[in-house]
């Protein structure tokens, strides 16, 4: 009998070590689950928990459930939450380095888009993250953002006071200030309604979350500006990213990075098959407009940029091949 006692024991402080070296992280995300954000969580935290053997679970928290994209990364910041998949217009206020991402018409296209952000200034922006509590692992995207609302928004007349839901980003506020919206900040997860109730007129994602997020219920016209890029990254809170092992930090990593082309691979899929929705839900696209017009309204936003974030470093982006 003493035998089954002690082995007994033994068993339950053994399990009681076990448990206590599974490391458990909290992931969330502001998309719907059909997002490539979510897609992407969603297999990084299969990586990590093969690659761990189990000793690391990544639990996924889409739409918003740990908060807004802000919450969540002051929550990182002071440890409350552990990782993110996030935009650089949401992180930009928080490292300021990373505004130089949310210039207008900054990149040529898609494919220039990702090789910078792949290319050693990639890597530099991700640098620049551990002075403010956050560490970035990995840089995805969801494609370029496109403007919608209950009219064309083709011309710079069309759009003077025109209320544009924006994020909290100083490049972005600037911006759209300089073409003549009246921006107001609201938080994706009160978009819809804003939309709905007139609190905002104008909206601008990218295809798949105008999609995903049903946004053509309460917008009638689509105008493909592709103004912005809606660059992505993986974050982690520098404190949870200091209490992982060397080997365990490489797994993370390694696997955040293994995990940016199933988002890509679903943004380009969507976007693919985003117009046809759209357009089978009713609404109107319009695919030009009139960029040297924007262009030429933007131009005081640009001197300001180039003053703020260094004329240099911008014409690095703007010229990388």
């Amino acid at each position: 009998m003493k035998q089954v006692l002690i082995a007994a024991t033994a068993a339950l402080l053994f399990a009681g070590t076990a448990a206590h070296s599974q490391e458990t992280l909290r992931l969330g995300h502001n998309i719907s689950t059909t997002s490539p954000y979510h897609l992407a969580a969603e297999h990084f935290a299969g990586l990590v928990a093969e690659r761990s053997e189990g000793r690391i679970n990544v639990q996924v928290f889409p739409a918003g459930a740990l908060g807004n994209e802000r919450d969540m990364i002051e929550g990182a910041q002071i440890g409350t939450v552990d990782m993110i998949v996030t935009s650089s217009a949401a992180t930009g206020p928080f490292v300021p380095e990373m505004r130089i991402l949310d210039i207008p018409f900054l990149f040529r296209d898609l494919e220039h888009a990702r090789a910078v952000l792949d290319s050693e200034i990639g890597d530099e922006l991700l640098e620049a993250m551990p002075e403010r509590g956050l560490v970035g692992l990995a840089w995805g995207d969801i494609g370029f953002r496109h403007m919608t609302a209950n009219q064309p928004l083709d011309t710079v007349d069309a759009l003077q006071g025109v209320k544009l839901r924006s994020q909290d980003n100083p490049i972005h506020l600037a911006a759209y200030n300089a073409l003549g919206f009246q921006p107001t900040v609201v938080g994706f997860n009160e978009l819809y309604a804003a939309l709905q109730t007139g609190v905002v007129d104008a909206n601008e994602q990218p295809l798949s979350i105008h999609v995903a997020s049903r946004f053509y219920e309460v917008q009638s016209d689509l105008t493909m500006t592709g103004h912005l890029m809606a660059s992505a990254l993986f974050v982690v809170s520098q404190d949870v990213w200091n209490g992982l092992s060397d080997e365990d930090q490489e797994i993370v990593r390694t696997a955040a990075r293994e995990s940016i082309p199933v988002m890509r691979e679903a943004t380009d899929k969507q976007d693919g098959e985003a117009l046809d929705t759209l357009r089978e839900r009713g609404m109107t696209i319009t695919e030009s407009f009139d960029h040297d017009g924007f262009m030429e309204a933007l131009a005081p936003a640009f001197v300001q940029f180039g003053e703020e974030l260094g004329e240099e470093n911008i014409q690095r982006i703007r010229d990388f091949q």
